[in-house]
């Protein structure tokens, strides 16, 4: 009830959810409907203006609600303001969005991040210091269906850890603010471990359905794809071994390609493939061919695919130019050259 010691207690914590998107938006709304203060801060203009204007709305998994909230692109909005920075950015601006969480947060205030990929720690901590950083990894599943509506199409867990490994005060206090909020918290002195089991499984789904336009779960049912997928697995398998990374599932292929197939939703890369716009390609396939060159351990089967999920982004976001691209036009003029 809005007039319980429980609902003034958790309205006392204030957070920030910095990029505000699909996973932004369940994590955000979902504190929203626990009963915690959250402002949201995102640097699409026109997704801001839409739900300044029509509210934000949160579907799927039992839940259809608009909410109003606090929504700006101008970090000022929000100077010293949160106690916790929710850090959901894209990660091609991941350090950018940094500094703007740097603005947000308290004094004493600190960030957590909850992306995909790999480099997200490591840049948060060039700007914030190690003290206020706190890392983080999520299963839940969700789709930016338009401006200002968020989808939770699958419900996981919330991974969280210090980075050294300690169970602190504030990592306890998270935990139960995640519990209440049905986020499905688990804490784990291995915070890295588990974000690179994660980056595992992204780097074996996410990059393939974006480029034959797959689900997860239709890549086993296609011999070429699964074929491809678990070629691309050993290789990212042979990087991790032989950066001494220690994972919590013993056989990481066989974890993937069997979570693989039992889903059957767009992951992400996928959805911004459709939608024109850049990929996360370099945090993930990206970044493991980067780790694999300094390791001198070969990965054909990655560097091609990270060639093709570019080129497949510049095909798809020439459909979205305006004006439409005039092919004709440009054949004239090519052959004119020769």
């Amino acid at each position: 009830k809005a007039g319980s010691g429980l609902f003034q207690w958790r309205s006392g914590m204030r957070f920030c959810v910095v990029g505000a998107g699909a996973m932004g938006g369940v994590y955000g709304l979902s504190l929203i409907e626990a009963g915690y203060k959250v402002n949201f801060l995102d640097v699409n203009r026109d997704h801001v203006d839409v739900v300044k204007e029509n509210g934000f709305r949160l579907s799927g998994i039992g839940k259809q609600k608009v909410h109003k909230i606090n929504i700006s692109d101008n970090e000022n909005d929000f100077k010293n303001s949160a106690d916790v920075v929710l850090f959901h950015a894209h990660t091609t601006g991941t350090k950018s969005a940094a500094r703007s969480a740097a603005i947000v947060l308290k004094p004493d205030g600190y960030a957590i991040t909850l992306q995909n990929g790999i480099g997200n720690v490591e840049a948060l901590l060039q700007v914030l210091g190690a003290k206020r950083v706190v890392g983080g990894i999520s299963y839940h599943s969700a789709a930016l269906e338009d401006l200002g509506h968020v989808n939770h199409t699958n419900d996981g867990s919330t991974f969280i850890g210090e980075l050294d490994g300690t169970i602190s005060p504030r990592l306890k206090s998270l935990e139960n603010v995640f519990q209440n909020a049905l986020l499905s918290p688990k804490i784990t002195n291995d915070i890295l471990g588990v974000i690179w089991s994660k980056f595992i499984v992204n780097c074996g789904i996410n990059p393939l359905c974006a480029v034959t336009g797959l689900r997860s779960g239709e890549i086993s049912e296609n011999t070429a794809a699964d074929e491809m997928q678990t070629k691309i697995l050993e290789e990212i398998m042979a990087v991790v071994k032989a950066k001494g990374i220690q994972v919590p599932n013993k056989d990481m292929i066989s974890y993937v390609k069997d979570l693989s197939s039992s889903r059957y939703n767009k992951p992400s890369m996928l959805q911004h493939i459709e939608a024109g716009r850049l990929t996360e390609i370099d945090s993930l396939n990206g970044a493991l061919v980067s780790e694999a060159k300094a390791l001198n351990v070969s990965v054909p089967f990655n560097q091609a695919l990270v060639q093709l999920v570019k080129a497949r982004e510049f095909a798809m976001q020439q459909l979205f130019k305006e004006p439409k691209v005039d092919y004709e036009k440009l054949e004239r003029l090519a052959l004119q050259e020769k």
